[in-house]
């Protein structure tokens, strides 16, 4: 395989999403910005969203619409999406997941066909053998990457985590095939595919044997990079500071990282890079739900399984309609993104930021970053 870039920094939110603030800001008042990513959230066409029902979900809110963009539009809004210049697109879910979505491999085979950095944000528990070759394939662009959210060290943990019935499957057991078969066919072709696991600590799967088994595991199937950090507490969730055991609190935090974070950094290696990480102390955002004025819409749009346009990854559901930028059944990804009042983008801003504190959108981490980053550039 090639030489894998600085994996350390890529996946520490330490990526410089914004170069240049002022520059930003005259662009998108020009209206010749370009979005940084575009995230797409397919949903099926079913009575649940997703296959699991994790408590700590940051669309465990949301709720199951008729509304959905039609099967045939996504790659015609993709392209459009290539056809303007956008460099990277990004499979996930609000709340849901891309690999539930049945036609996923005609909305992957866009960035395939554009040389189009392309990365997903997936349980991974059904991986198909179309798109399994897709990830096989030796022309993926490099900076790809397959991000895995797992949680857990064994099939008891997992279910717990994930709000299933103790006994009710192996979906761990699944994951963990899964993922060794992806990294099976990359090696096959030598591409640049990176392979990541996510861990999100909380009360019930921090015991030090649960994590050491997990890395174990995952080293094992050949993941390029392990990251242990928390869970962010999402909209609705009713949040319960002294018996909460699904989103650890401060004091929680500090004493789970004591607890393990020796253990952990000492299996990082070149090989596969092991990191825990406490990014919500490090840039102050421990218990804050947004960080405004809010900029994500010109960086992180993303297209829900509503079908809208949405300013973000996050606000991408039908809850947030309100704000939503538009029907990508009956309007092009463009003509959407640039439908803004360029001569008073103070007043545009304001008007989504009060919409977005009464219907409780809620950053995550990289967006947090980007609005502190912009928060003091004057309009």
């Amino acid at each position: 395989m090639a030489v894998k870039r600085d994996l350390r920094s890529a996946y520490s939110y330490k990526n410089l999403y914004v170069k240049n603030p002022r520059e930003l800001v005259q662009s998108i008042k020009d209206k010749t910005v370009i979005p940084y990513q575009v995230e797409v959230q397919p949903g099926p066409k079913s009575n649940k969203l997703c296959w699991l029902d994790c408590p700590y979900c940051y669309g465990g809110s949301s709720k199951m619409t008729d509304e959905h963009l039609e099967d045939k539009r996504y790659p015609e809004i993709l392209k459009q999406i290539s056809d303007g210049g956008v460099n990277k697109l990004i499979f996930a879910g609000y709340a849901t997941d891309p690999l539930n979505y049945k036609y996923i491999d005609n909305l992957t085979q866009v960035p395939l066909e554009n040389n189009q950095i392309m990365g997903f944000h997936t349980k991974a528990i059904k991986v198909s053998s179309s798109l399994l070759d897709q990830l096989g394939d030796k022309n993926i662009r490099k900076g790809s990457y397959f991000s895995v959210s797992v949680d857990a060290g064994s099939v008891e943990t997992y279910n717990v985590v994930h709000g299933l019935e103790p006994n009710q499957t192996k979906f761990y057991e699944r994951v963990l095939v899964n993922l060794a078969r992806v990294n099976e066919k990359r090696q096959e072709s030598g591409n640049q595919l990176d392979l990541s696991v996510t861990y999100l600590l909380n009360e019930h799967n921090c015991s030090r044997d649960e994590v050491t088994k997990f890395i174990s595991d995952f080293r094992g199937a050949g993941v390029d990079i392990i990251r242990f950090t928390f869970p962010q507490v999402p909209r609705g969730y009713s949040y319960d500071q002294e018996n909460e055991k699904n989103i650890p609190g401060r004091l929680a935090k500090d004493r789970i990282l004591d607890e393990l974070r020796a253990s952990i950094e000492k299996q990082d290696g070149e090989s596969c890079r092991v990191i825990i990480l406490d990014f919500d102390k490090e840039i102050e955002i421990d218990g804050k739900p947004r960080s405004l004025p809010c900029f994500a819409r010109w960086i992180f749009p993303s297209i829900g399984y509503d079908g809208y346009l949405g300013h973000c990854s996050e606000s991408a559901a039908p809850h947030f309609r309100t704000f939503a930028l538009g029907n990508l059944n009956n309007n092009d990804f463009w003509d959407l993104f640039y439908d803004y009042d360029a001569n008073d983008l103070h007043h545009v801003i304001q008007k989504a930021s009060q919409k977005m504190i009464k219907h409780g959108c809620r950053c995550d981490r990289k967006e947090h970053t980007v609005n502190k980053q912009m928060s003091q550039v004057k309009l």
